[in-house]
C-alpha cells in the first residue's frame, strides 16, 4: 500500500511539472497513468488517494481542454471531480475545482461564466495562504486582464505573488509577476511590463510560450516587430506537444507582426489558421479576432496595392467588414475593442477606396473618438480614417487635424526609452504617413507635399534619454561583449580549425551579450524630446533670411510612393514637385556604386580590376546624378532630405556636386546661426585606432590644424576617451576601423584600443552642437527598421544633437583619408561649414570618395 501512495505522489509531481511548463501531452500521459494506478491499488491512506484521483482529474480536464479544445469533456470531467470532493469531505480540493473551473471557461472566452465561478471562491481578509488560493486570485487576475481591468488585475496578482512568497513557490510567483508586467502593458507603461516580464522569467527555469507571446505583444506594441516575430517563433516551437489554445493566440499575435512588415499573405495565412484553434477549442471571441485580424492583412494588401481593387470587391469586403462588427458586440467591451471597431475602421476604409463616402462617414461615426486606454494600433487607424475620409471629401484642413492628431498620440504614448525603440515607433506612424502624402499628392502642390513628408519624419525623430542610463548591469553586460570581441581579436588571422572554432564561440558570446544589453535598455524609460515639423513655407522664409540668391542653396525633399521617386525642390523662388522616375533603377544603381566602390578601396584586388571597378563606378555615379540631382537644375550648395536607401546614397561624390557644398539629413531641421552649439563644448580631441596604416599619421597631422588640440592614440586611445570626447569637444576625429552591423544597428562600432565602441554606448549623450568626423569604413551608413527610421553609428549621433557628422557610406582607403582629413579640418578651423569643408577637401581626388556630411539646415 505504502509503496503504491508514494508511486502515486511521484507520478502527481511529475504530471503536475509538465503541466507547469505547458507540456500538456506529456502532462495528460502521466495523470492518466496516475488515474490508473489509483483504479488499480487502494493507497494506504484513503484520505490522500482521494485527493490525488481528484487533482489527476483536475490536469486531465485541463490538459485535455488545452490539447483538443473540448470544453464539454473537460467541465464534464470536473463535474467528476467534485462530486468526488463532496464525497470524501475534500474542502481544498474542491476551492482546486472551482479555480480550474473558472480558468477553463476563461480561456474558452466566456468571460461571465468565469467571473461567476472564481468570485465564488474568492478569499476573504486573513485567509491562508496556499497553492490553489494563490491559483484562484492568479486566473481571477488573468480574468480581469482579459476585460481590460488591469487595476482590478493588478491586486489580485500582487495578492497572488504574496502568496507565493509566502509559500516559496517560484512557478506560481513568476506566473503573477509576469501578469503583472502585462497589467503594465495594457495600461500603456512598457518599460515597466518588460521590467516585470524580465525579472519573472529570472525565477522560472526556462522560458514559457506564454511568457514569450506577452512579451512579443509589448514588443509589437513598441514597433519592435523583428524582435516580437523572433519572441512568437520561439514561443510556437516550444508548443510542440503543449496547448493548442496558446498556439492560436501566438499564430493570431504573428499575423498582427506579418501585417506590419507587409507580408500580408503570410498574416492571413497566420490568421486563417489561429481562427481554426479558437474553434476548435469552442472559444467564439478569440475565434472572432482572429476573423478579424485575417480581414486586417486583405486590407493591407489592398492598401499598399499600386493598382486599385475592383469596385464591387471592396464593397463585398466591406460588408464582410460590417457582419463581423455586429457579431463583436455580443463579447461586450473586450469585442468592441478587439473586433467591433476594427472591423468598422476597415468596413470604412473599404467604402472610401469603392468611392462611397456618405458610407464611410457614417462607419466611422460609430467609432467613439475618444478610446480612452485602447491599444496604440486602433487609436492611430482612428485617426488615419478620419483624415482619409476628410481628404477624399476636399476637406483638407480636417484630415491635417486629424493627421497631426494621431501624430500627438504616437509621441505622448509612453514607449521604451532607447533610440532604437523610439526609432521603432515608426511603424505605427506609417499609415498616418500614408494617408497624408498620398492626399498631398493628389493636390499636386509642392508645398503640401513637403509638409506631409515633414509631418511624417518628424513622428519618430529625436532621441528618448536626455542622460546615459546610470545602469551598473548594462555597463558590465557592454564591458563583457567588448572583452568578448578583444579575445576574438587576440586569436589573430590564422585560419586553423582551432582557431576558427575559438573565434567563434567568443564572437557567439558576445552577440549574446549585446543581445542581453540591448533587452535591458529596453526597459528603461525615455524622456522624449517633441520634436515639431517643418513647413515649405517656414524653409524659404529661412532661406530669405539668409540671403541665398536664386542660384544659392537649394533643398530638395526626396521620397517614394508606390514605387515612384519623387522629389520637391525648394530655393528663394518657390517650390516645386519633380517625378523622376522608378525606385528598381534607383536600387540597382546604387547597388552597383557601393559594389564598385567596395572594389577601389580594396587594396588587396590587383590594380587592373580596381581600374575596371572605377569606371564601372563612374558609370553609376553618373546614372544616379542624371536620375536625382541634375533634373533639378541645382547650381550651388544643395541640402538633401531622404530617408532609407535614399539617405546613404554617395551623395557628394555624385559628378554635379563635386566641389560644391551638400549635405544630407532624414528630415528638416532649422540649425541654430552658425550652428552654434552650448557654451560648455570646447576644444577638438582626435583618436587614432590601432590597427590602421596611416591612422596615426591621419591623427596626427589633423591634430596639429587645430590649436591646443587634444590626440589621444596608442593606448590612450580608449573607448571611455571617446564618449568623454563626444560629450565635451567641439570637433572630434575618430580615425580607426569602423563596422555597420546590418542586422542589429545599435552595435555598430568603431574599434579603439581597448575594443570595440558600440553605438549603444552613445544611447543618452548629449552631443547638441558637436561636428563629429568618423574617419572610418561604412559608419554613414544606416539600416532602415520597418517604419523607415534609420539606425547605425551616424545616426545615433545626430538624433542625440550632433551638429553634424562627415562619414563613410562605402570602405574609405586609408592614403585617401590621409590626404583628406587634414585639408577638411583645416577648412573647419577656418570657418566653413561642415559640408563645405568636404566639398574643398574632396574636389581634386582622382577617384570618388565616399564621405557624406549629415546634418540640419545649417544656413
Amino acid at each position: 500500500m505504502a509503496g503504491a501512495l508514494e508511486r502515486a505522489r511521484a507520478l502527481y509531481a511529475d504530471a503536475h511539472a509538465a503541466e507547469d511548463v505547458g507540456r500538456f501531452v506529456r502532462a495528460l500521459a502521466l495523470y492518466r497513468q496516475l488515474v490508473a494506478l489509483l483504479e488499480a491499488e487502494t493507497p494506504g491512506d484513503g484520505q490522500e488517494g482521494a485527493a490525488l484521483r481528484v487533482r489527476a482529474h483536475l490536469g486531465i480536464a485541463r490538459g485535455g481542454y488545452e490539447t483538443s479544445g473540448d470544453l464539454d469533456d473537460a467541465l464534464g470531467m470536473l463535474d467528476a471531480a467534485e462530486r468526488s470532493c463532496v464525497a470524501a469531505d475534500l474542502d481544498e480540493e474542491r476551492l482546486a475545482v472551482w479555480g480550474q473551473r473558472g480558468l477553463l471557461l476563461l480561456r474558452s472566452g466566456d468571460l461571465e461564466g468565469a467571473r461567476e465561478a472564481l468570485d465564488r471562491i474568492a478569499p476573504g481578509p486573513g485567509a491562508e495562504p496556499t497553492y490553489d488560493l494563490g491559483i484562484v486570485l492568479l486566473n481571477r487576475g488573468a480574468l480581469h486582464l482579459e476585460a481590460g481591468e488591469p487595476s482590478a488585475a493588478a491586486r489580485d496578482l500582487r495578492a497572488a505573488a504574496e502568496i507565493a512568497r509566502r509559500i516559496e513557490n517560484s512557478a506560481l510567483e513568476a506566473a503573477a509577476r509576469h501578469n503583472l508586467g502585462y497589467a503594465a502593458f495594457l495600461g500603456g507603461d512598457l518599460p515597466s511590463a518588460l521590467r516585470e516580464m524580465a525579472e519573472s522569467e529570472e525565477l522560472g527555469d526556462r522560458p514559457e510560450p506564454v511568457a514569450l507571446l506577452d512579451r512579443a505583444r509589448v514588443l509589437a506594441e513598441a514597433g519592435l516587430v523583428s524582435d516580437a516575430v523572433e519572441a512568437l517563433e520561439q514561443a510556437a516551437a516550444l508548443l510542440d506537444g503543449g496547448s493548442a489554445v496558446v498556439l492560436a493566440e501566438v499564430e493570431l499575435a504573428l499575423a498582427t507582426c506579418l501585417m506590419d512588415l507587409r507580408r500580408f499573405d503570410r498574416a492571413q495565412e497566420a490568421a486563417r489558421s489561429a481562427a481554426r484553434g479558437f474553434a476548435r477549442a469552442g472559444n467564439t471571441p478569440w475565434r472572432t479576432r482572429a476573423e478579424a485580424a485575417e480581414l486586417q492583412a486583405q486590407l493591407g494588401a489592398d492598401r499598399w496595392a499600386v493598382q486599385g481593387r475592383p469596385r464591387a470587391g471592396l464593397r463585398g469586403r466591406a460588408k464582410r467588414a460590417r457582419e463581423l462588427a455586429r457579431r463583436g458586440e455580443r463579447a461586450g467591451i473586450a469585442g468592441r475593442i478587439t473586433v467591433t471597431y476594427p472591423a468598422l475602421l476597415m468596413a470604412a476604409e473599404w467604402a472610401a477606396l469603392a468611392g462611397d463616402l456618405d458610407e464611410a462617414r457614417a462607419l466611422l461615426a460609430q467609432v467613439p473618438a475618444d478610446l480612452g486606454t485602447a491599444p496604440l494600433s486602433l487609436r492611430l487607424e482612428r485617426s488615419a480614417m478620419t483624415a482619409q475620409v476628410a481628404f477624399a471629401r476636399g476637406v483638407r484642413s480636417a484630415g491635417v487635424r486629424a493627421v497631426r492628431h494621431g501624430q500627438r498620440t504616437l509621441a505622448a504614448h509612453r514607449g521604451l526609452g532607447s533610440v532604437e525603440a523610439v526609432a521603432a515607433t515608426g511603424v505605427h506612424a506609417l499609415r498616418l504617413n500614408l494617408v497624408d502624402v498620398r492626399a498631398a499628392l493628389g493636390t499636386g502642390d509642392a508645398g503640401a507635399v513637403f509638409d506631409a513628408l515633414e509631418r511624417g519624419r518628424a513622428a519618430a525623430a529625436g532621441a528618448a534619454r536626455l542622460v546615459p542610463p546610470d545602469d551598473p548591469r548594462l555597463a558590465d553586460l557592454l564591458g563583457r561583449a567588448r572583452a568578448e570581441h578583444q579575445s576574438a581579436l587576440a586569436l589573430g588571422s590564422a585560419a586553423t580549425a582551432d582557431l576558427i572554432r575559438r573565434k567563434r564561440e567568443h564572437l557567439v558570446e558576445a552577440r549574446r551579450l549585446q543581445d542581453r544589453a540591448r533587452e535591458l535598455s529596453w526597459q528603461v524609460e525615455g524622456e522624449r524630446r517633441p520634436v515639431e515639423p517643418v513647413t515649405a513655407r517656414e524653409v524659404r522664409a529661412a532661406l530669405r533670411r539668409h540671403g541665398t540668391d536664386g542660384d544659392g542653396l537649394v533643398v530638395v525633399s526626396y521620397t517614394t510612393v508606390d514605387d515612384e521617386i519623387l522629389a520637391v525642390r525648394i530655393d528663394t523662388r518657390g517650390r516645386t514637385l519633380h517625378r523622376l522616375g522608378l525606385r528598381p533603377a534607383l536600387l540597382e544603381q546604387a547597388r552597383r556604386a557601393r559594389a564598385d566602390l567596395s572594389v577601389v578601396a580594396n587594396v588587396l584586388i590587383p590594380q587592373p580590376l580596381r581600374d575596371l571597378a572605377a569606371r564601372s563606378l563612374a558609370q553609376s555615379l553618373a546614372q544616379l546624378d542624371d536620375l536625382l540631382v541634375v533634373p533639378l537644375g541645382v547650381d550651388g550648395d544643395l541640402h538633401v532630405v531622404a530617408r532609407g536607401q535614399l539617405l546613404t546614397l554617395p551623395w557628394s561624390a555624385l559628378p554635379s556636386r563635386l566641389g560644391r557644398r551638400t549635405w544630407v539629413s532624414e528630415r528638416v531641421e532649422l540649425a541654430a546661426p552658425g550652428g552654434a552649439g552650448p557654451d560648455a563644448r570646447s576644444g577638438v580631441v582626435v583618436l587614432a585606432g590601432p590597427e590602421t596604416e596611416g591612422g596615426l599619421h591621419e591623427a596626427e597631422a589633423v591634430a596639429s590644424i587645430w590649436p591646443g588640440a587634444r590626440a589621444l592614440v596608442g593606448d590612450d586611445a580608449t573607448t571611455a576617451g571617446a564618449v568623454d570626447a563626444l560629450a565635451r569637444a567641439r570637433v572630434v576625429h575618430l580615425a580607426a576601423h569602423g563596422t555597420h552591423v546590418q542586422d542589429n544597428a545599435m552595435f555598430s562600432s568603431l574599434r579603439l584600443a581597448d575594443g570595440p565602441l558600440f553605438a549603444h554606448e552613445l544611447d543618452g549623450v548629449d552631443l547638441a552642437g558637436a561636428t563629429v568626423v568618423l574617419s572610418a569604413c561604412e559608419l554613414g551608413l544606416s539600416t532602415s527598421d520597418v517604419g523607415g527610421e534609420a539606425l547605425g553609428f551616424a545616426s545615433v549621433l545626430l538624433r542625440h544633437g550632433a551638429r553634424s557628422v562627415i562619414a563613410a557610406v562605402a570602405p574609405l582607403r586609408d592614403d585617401v583619408a590621409v590626404r583628406v582629413m587634414p585639408v577638411l579640418h583645416a577648412a573647419l578651423r577656418d570657418g566653413m561649414r561642415p559640408g563645405e569643408a568636404l566639398a574643398r577637401a574632396t574636389a581634386d581626388e582622382a577617384e570618388a570618395v565616399p564621405l557624406v556630411c549629415f546634418g540640419a539646415l545649417d544656413l
